[in-house]
């Protein structure tokens, strides 16, 4: 959790929900206060499985209670580790273009999101590679250049 000009308490409601949610200690839950010109708190839940790290955010936004923001991103880690794919929604999108530059690679993530139909879209406008999709249980997998079938 990351908090800057809230107060305190509204770092530690989030990190409630958390604890409550996911069963996390107080140890693993930190509150850290920075300086910035304007308020705002980021809750970065971080979760590592076979040597992916994933880590799902939430933001805090005014008028938006402190409970709900842990509670969506908890439900989007929870999906995340129901489905059994060691690549969330957010960065499904971003690893498409480094793969498509480097040839290929191939990974499976949650059911594709718009974001991920655009970015196939529009690295094929600019790349000539290939990118497919095929639906696995949980989600989809998606392969780049070399690595389509």
């Amino acid at each position: 959790m990351i908090l800057s000009r809230l107060p305190t308490h509204v770092g530690r409601r989030e990190l409630g929900v958390v604890q409550e949610r996911l069963g996390l200690a107080d140890a693993d839950c930190t509150v850290d206060e920075v300086d910035s010109p304007g308020p705002g708190n980021a809750l970065l839940l971080e979760v590592e499985r076979d040597g992916v790290t994933e880590v799902v955010t939430g933001f805090g936004e005014k008028g938006v209670r402190a409970e709900k923001v842990a509670a969506d991103a908890c439900d989007e880690l929870e999906r995340l580790l129901a489905a059994g794919v060691p690549v969330g929604e957010h960065l499904a999108d971003q690893l498409l273009l480094p793969m498509a530059l480097a040839g290929g690679g191939r990974y499976r993530t949650l059911p594709a999101s718009l974001h991920t139909t655009t970015n196939i879209a529009v690295i094929q406008r600019f790349l000539d590679v290939a990118i497919a999709t095929a639906p696995i249980d949980g989600g989809v997998e998606i392969a780049v250049g070399s690595y389509c079938l």
